[in-house]
């Protein structure tokens, strides 16, 4: 399940939930499944750890993928790469990151 793997912050009572579902157009109804907002306007944090490595002398190359199903005027979604300290169950805004994007 997602959620083994991905931790939503309680930072805030007030954070958008997160659902697992292949939203209003796809494919495969199973096979295209992926972590959706289920909210509109509304903030949302999660996170998921992965294992050390290093890019020492390589490209760091990080891909994510958005599919904009609401029909709000403003919003937006970014990546943060955080460091491995980290308390991801208080993630917020000013939680210190290392690259943001998106």
């Amino acid at each position: 399940a997602w959620t083994s793997r991905w931790v939503e912050s309680k930072h805030k009572p007030d954070y958008g939930r997160f659902v697992l579902t292949a939203g209003k157009f796809y494919g495969d109804a199973e096979k295209d499944k992926g972590i959706q907002t289920s909210q509109d306007a509304r903030f949302y944090a999660l996170s998921s750890r992965f294992e050390p490595f290093s890019n020492r002398d390589k490209t760091l190359v990080v891909q994510f993928t958005v599919k904009h199903e609401q029909n709000i005027d403003c919003g937006g979604g970014y990546v943060k790469l955080f460091p491995a300290s980290l308390s991801q169950e208080d993630m917020h805004g000013d939680s210190e990151y290392n690259i943001m994007f998106g």
